[in-house]
């Protein structure tokens, strides 16, 4: 879905905090043309894993489990 809505509207940039705790399509948008950055932030990973240790059954709903 996200990848699909940045190349329907066109996005040139994308900014990625976190690809640890699951990644994306990165590769395939940046075959696409779209520039990738990943940031790779702690803050971002400490965010990420808080939410999906809190959150389990959000997530997994979130990510179509």
């Amino acid at each position: 879905m996200c990848s699909g809505t940045i190349l329907q509207f066109g996005i040139p940039r994308v900014v990625v905090g976190d690809i640890r705790t699951f990644g994306g399509n990165e590769d395939f948008l940046r075959s696409k043309g779209v520039e990738v950055a990943i940031a790779d932030d702690p803050d971002c990973i400490a965010l990420m894993e808080r939410f999906i240790r809190e959150k389990p059954e959000l997530w997994a709903e979130d990510i179509a489990e």
